[in-house]
């Protein structure tokens, strides 16, 4: 059976749209909304989201949600099929695409719908072009192999050059925005925007950021659930993306969670991870709402330390929050997925789980 495009708003012909913001991301979405006023955002933009962005979420945004996964570089017949009709929809039922300014990040569904267009990339996250645009980066590696392969010159040849040049690496892409200077070769000679999250949350309107937090569903009393416990453990879909087994991550986190004390720790979600925790852990809180941690931090989410294997999440807590730092090094299946992990821009304590307690 085919994925459902789900138009949550506005309906054709879009006859106000003057900007798109295109994301998968979550990160990039809560960038976006925070860019422009009130009005562009929530008046002459249409939002093209999907997978790491609930449908909750898109429920309250004009524009389209679209539930296609993206685990992997691997290209089924039915996900081709999908993104080739993603591609005839921009010429027709959302013919505003060729017009607008559009605003993305370029992964998954989103090349399809940019087309041969130009567009501006919007941030993943912290340090995500230092960490996936060079020469010697997994991702990177990934995008230079597919190019080779047939079907890599089929989905360029069907979806433009976006489809596997990733991250702005490519000449449609005009402009970054970024929360944060990266260093990366991609940035030569293209126009780059750089504002921290807090520098666009402090500049925003009232009546933005009452938007901001509709969108996103917050309310005081979850940042209340949020400071509950001294610790916060950022997670990331290891079972969920085929990095790690069930039992090899529940191997990791029998130590790491013990070395903390489970009645005093809160897991803050990625919105993608999916792995049922308190099944294993039932004395550890739990906070699942698809909500950016950024945004969390921003209204008020404060704890004692931070933790995290490699969540670029921990660079949105202030210094007052202590950080420790795990990274990919002491896990082979971590390594060869991630790369060793760019650490966190600011103050962090280098952590690591012994071999035996993993194997054990």
């Amino acid at each position: 059976m085919r994925n459902k495009l789900i138009e949550t708003g506005i309906q054709p012909p879009y006859d106000n749209i003057t900007h798109v913001c295109l994301t998968p991301s979550i990160h990039a979405l809560l960038q976006y909304l925070l860019l422009f006023d009130y009005d562009t955002t929530a008046h002459h933009t249409a939002y093209f989201t999907g997978y790491a962005v609930s449908k909750e979420i898109a429920s309250r945004l004009p524009g389209v949600w679209i539930p296609f996964e993206q685990t992997s570089d691997k290209q089924s017949l039915d996900r081709m099929f999908d993104k080739f009709r993603l591609r005839l929809a921009r010429h027709t039922r959302y013919s505003f695409l060729l017009k607008a300014k559009l605003f993305a990040f370029d992964v998954g569904f989103v090349p399809p719908l940019i087309g041969h267009s130009p567009y501006a990339l919007l941030s993943d996250g912290p340090l995500g072009l230092a960490q996936n645009t060079q020469s010697d980066s997994v991702d990177f590696q990934r995008q230079q192999h597919r190019r080779k392969t047939l079907s890599g010159r089929i989905e360029q040849l069907l979806f433009g050059p976006v489809a596997l040049n990733r991250w702005g690496n490519n000449p449609q892409c005009k402009e970054f925005y970024l929360t944060e200077e990266n260093n990366s070769p991609v940035l030569q000679g293209k126009v780059v925007h750089i504002d921290s999250l807090h520098e666009l949350w402090s500049r925003a309107s009232e009546e933005l950021k009452e938007y901001v937090k509709q969108i996103f569903d917050v309310s005081e009393e979850d940042i209340a659930v949020l400071n509950s416990r001294r610790y916060m453990f950022c997670t990331q879909p290891m079972v969920g993306d085929g990095i790690l087994t069930h039992e090899e991550y529940l191997a990791i986190l029998k130590p790491l969670f013990e070395s903390y004390g489970t009645q005093n720790l809160l897991l803050k979600l990625h919105p993608r991870d999916t792995f049922d925790y308190q099944r294993y852990f039932p004395e550890v809180a739990v906070y699942g709402k698809k909500v950016n941690m950024q945004l969390l931090v921003l209204l008020g989410a404060n704890v004692e330390r931070a933790i995290t294997i490699c969540s670029s999440a921990v660079n949105s807590f202030p210094e007052s929050v202590a950080v420790d730092w795990y990274g990919t090094d002491f896990h082979p299946k971590l390594h060869a997925w991630f790369g060793t992990m760019v650490p966190p821009y600011r103050a962090y304590e280098q952590k690591t789980i012994s071999t035996s307690a993993i194997h054990a």
